[in-house]
């Protein structure tokens, strides 16, 4: 975990695990040829007796002769803007404060005081989460340069330390509130499993040590498949439907995780609901159908291929109408679209979504392209009855924030072609169709 000539960053909160880390750092110091360092976080939530525990590590810190950097972050105010738990915001706040400091201090490693202990708990929290085995892996003993060195020592032998030591340490009044799920395994559910399993704590490590090696094999099995089928370009990531397609259903799901990582940096909030989604996607999707996604993204079925994309920042629906002769063309760069009409003998329905063929007789010109308003309704293609607009788009999962924006094609005031998605069944070629009109929309640049 440490090298010789390295420098570590101590996270320390003044509690056992983390004052039994700090000065057993320094006791080995020498042995190991490192430098260390201590950081405290406060995180505004505990009043008087967090301010205590922030006072306490740095006089800790001071008597062991280690520089000492101490922040202070509103996690209330983070849990809000980035719409989280409290427990959440106060992790990742906690983890984003101890990146600057160790960048800023040249740290090496960032050392935290996760316990055995820490980890059974972890994993069981997970398994009632409905985890995988990521999940099942637990907290990893090393993770870039954040490292774990009490990763393998119980919670019972870390206080045995400090006592043993006199070491003076604060203890966190939240750790006993069993309104957090964490709290209630470890003051409930763990206590009554030791009952039937006394080795219940060493049973769960041994769990995650097994999946982390397990799911370490997957990933790398995950990255040759992903090279196999996938294609990342600038601002999107494109998943081969057909390679993908026979692939097992384990790699195609972690293929599909990996995408949305690549694109999000993450995968925080991607359930498995959603996974399984973009694989039926992938699948068995129709041309044009997308399924939104956390983050900012999406994930739209083209032909013969998955594209994950970032969606782009909300824009504001257009009202205006534009007359389309046909033959002819419009350009509307308020949509960022130019749409073109024309006559034509083709029977066969084109491809691309963004192409439409439609029976010409009853067809009034010029067309009309305008976006959605209330009320609008039409037969989708394959369909006897008029379904509103609104849960046409509900039902083909149409992103809300790009509903507005969507063009319509219309012949008088009916709606003839769903630009990207479906056109009217009356206006469908049939045997009977004697000329068709060929309408297509392509992107230009927006205004």
């Amino acid at each position: 975990m440490i090298l010789p000539g390295e420098t570590v960053l101590a996270a320390v909160s003044a509690g056992p695990d983390s004052t039994a880390l700090l000065h057993a750092l320094v006791k080995l110091r020498t042995r190991l040829r490192c430098r260390v360092r201590a950081c405290h976080v406060h995180h505004g939530l505990r009043g008087p007796e967090a301010d205590a525990d922030a006072k306490h590590a740095a006089s800790f810190a001071r008597s062991l002769g280690v520089p000492f950097t101490r922040h202070r972050v509103d996690v209330r105010a983070f849990a809000r803007t980035h719409k989280m738990s409290i427990e959440t915001a106060a992790r990742t706040a906690r983890y984003s404060v101890l990146e600057r400091v160790a960048d800023r201090a040249k740290a090496n490693r960032i050392a935290t005081g996760h316990t055995a202990s820490d980890q059974a708990e972890t994993v069981l929290l997970n398994i009632l989460r409905g985890t995988g085995p990521a999940g099942l892996a637990g907290i990893p003993p090393v993770r870039g340069r954040i490292i774990r060195p009490l990763l393998a020592v119980s919670r019972a032998d870390v206080e045995a330390y400090c006592q043993d030591q006199k070491l003076a340490h604060r203890l966190d009044s939240s750790n006993l509130d069993t309104v957090f799920a964490r709290n209630r395994i470890r003051h409930e559910v763990l206590p009554m499993l030791r009952q039937i399993q006394p080795r219940v704590d060493a049973r769960l490590c041994r769990l995650a040590e097994i999946m982390r090696a397990e799911n370490e094999f997957m990933i790398e099995q995950t990255a040759n498949a992903l090279r196999e089928v996938g294609a990342q370009r600038p601002g999107e990531m494109g998943i081969a439907c057909g390679p993908f397609a026979s692939l097992p259903k384990v790699l195609q799901r972690r293929i599909v995780r990996s995408a949305i990582e690549r694109m999000k940096g993450d995968q925080l909030d991607v359930e498995l609901e959603r996974v399984d989604a973009l694989v039926e996607l992938a699948v068995s999707g129709r041309t044009g159908a997308i399924v939104e996604l956390p983050g900012g993204l999406r994930a739209e079925r083209g032909y013969g291929e998955l594209v994950v994309t970032a969606l782009p920042a909300r824009r504001p629906a257009h009202t205006g109408e534009w007359a389309l002769p046909v033959p002819g063309q419009v350009s509307i760069r308020e949509l960022g679209l130019a749409v073109a009409a024309a006559f034509s003998r083709a029977r066969r329905a084109p491809s691309s979504p963004m192409a439409a063929l439609l029976d010409a007789k009853g067809i009034k010109s010029p067309l009309t392209v305008r976006t959605r308003r209330r009320g609008d309704r039409f037969v989708p293609f394959g369909m006897k009855g008029t379904v509103k607009l609104q849960d046409f788009f509900v039902n083909a999962k149409v992103p809300r924030a790009e509903r507005g924006r969507i063009p319509l094609v219309l012949s008088g005031d009916e709606i003839v072609w769903v630009v990207g998605y479906r056109i009217n069944d009356r206006y469908k070629v049939s045997k009977r169709t004697r000329r068709t009109i060929r309408v297509e929309a392509r992107r230009v640049a927006e205004s």
